[in-house]
């Protein structure tokens, strides 16, 4: 059962300010096919990096972890354009599994 939370009575100043950009959501709707993962506009969890420009892929010593050296692991792709912007943008966002590197600082 999911609860309503107010905010009546808790300041003076209840009214939300609107943003300027809208909020957008995704949800993962299925696989995609090797073959068909080709976009780098596409957003997607996991799987094999889609570089944005393939001349100026990042060094293999950037996706190593900072503690035990392996590869790290690809949590998500993510094109994230700026508004009014002529230029691309895209996040990639890693992580390590490994037990040994957990909780503990990397790069």
């Amino acid at each position: 059962m999911s609860k309503s939370i107010s905010n009546k009575g808790k300041g003076k100043n209840n009214k939300k300010k609107p943003t300027k950009d809208p909020i957008l959501l995704g949800f993962p709707d299925g696989s995609i096919e090797s073959d068909q993962d080709t976009d780098p506009f596409s957003t997607k969890i996991g799987g094999v990096p889609v570089w944005l420009q393939l001349d100026f892929a990042p060094p293999s010593e950037y996706l190593k972890c900072g503690i035990c050296k392996q590869a790290m692991y690809l949590l998500f792709q993510g094109y994230v354009p700026l508004p009014n912007s002529i230029y691309h943008r895209v996040i990639y966002v890693w992580a390590c599994n490994r037990r040994l590197c957990m909780r503990k600082e990397g790069r």
